[in-house]
């Protein structure tokens, strides 16, 4: 049952972590997380600190906190979802709203995102990162390092480590969370499907990798997660 004590929960969308599936089944609820909180866009609307400033061009539900001038999730607990970052940076070439030829509008589009081979994957992850997608100031919510979401400046922890759930153990992790804030069941449907091919971390060339490791060194170090160079056997140059 629910504490007393406990506040009204919010979800901080990081992309790519079945957020979408939890803003439509928190509407079903009669909760407004994500997109669908209105004091998000408010917030925005207030102004965001440094380096942020009048450079966050869309989706300020993919804000980490840190970043608003008036925090609108200050009276509020809240929770993430984190996932592993190799699979997280395929997710965001696959993604629909902002991956490779995204949004699929034309049939040219809808044929080069059908029709994508990891050589695509890797050279688009390659210009992202090198750009600096995964570094501030974000222009839109993709590609930003999770730890930032759960983390103040100052290293101490915005977000309770029992309210940080795993992509991978998302069901388990859910139905926890539903349980201890008095949350009705939580089924999750799918959202954000792609039509494009499905690739998996073996796809990921060694030049990708290294770029992934180094954008987000501190969501490998603070959540957790293992670098593939860390996955593989004694004595064999393949990854697990």
């Amino acid at each position: 049952s629910r504490s007393p004590h406990r506040r009204q929960l919010k979800l901080l969308h990081i992309t790519k972590c079945a957020g979408t599936a939890l803003e439509k089944w928190a509407a079903k609820s009669g909760l407004s997380w994500g997109r669908r909180w209105a004091a998000i866009r408010e917030a925005w609307a207030r102004g965001l600190l440094p380096p942020q400033g009048g450079l966050m061009k869309s989706e300020p539900w993919h804000l980490p906190p840190r970043y608003f001038r008036a925090d609108p999730y200050a009276d509020f607990d809240t929770f993430v979802v984190t996932r592993d970052p190799y699979e997280r940076a395929i997710s965001e070439f696959r993604c629909p709203w902002k991956g490779l030829a995204a949004p699929a509008s034309s049939p040219v589009r809808k044929r080069q995102r059908a029709e994508a081979t990891a050589a695509d994957m890797n050279g688009w992850l390659q210009r992202k990162l090198k750009k600096g997608a995964a570094r501030p100031p974000f222009k839109n919510g993709h590609f930003i390092p999770q730890h930032l979401y759960i983390f103040q400046p100052d290293g101490e922890r915005y977000v309770p480590e029992e309210n940080v759930l795993r992509m991978e153990n998302l069901g388990r992790d859910m139905a926890d969370l539903a349980r201890r804030y008095g949350l009705g069941p939580c089924s999750l449907e799918n959202r954000n499907e792609s039509e494009m091919p499905r690739f998996t971390t073996g796809d990921l060339t060694l030049e990708t990798c290294n770029l992934i490791d180094e954008a987000y060194a501190e969501d490998f170090e603070l959540l957790g997660f293992r670098r593939l160079s860390q996955r593989m056997q004694p004595n064999q140059g393949e990854v697990t």
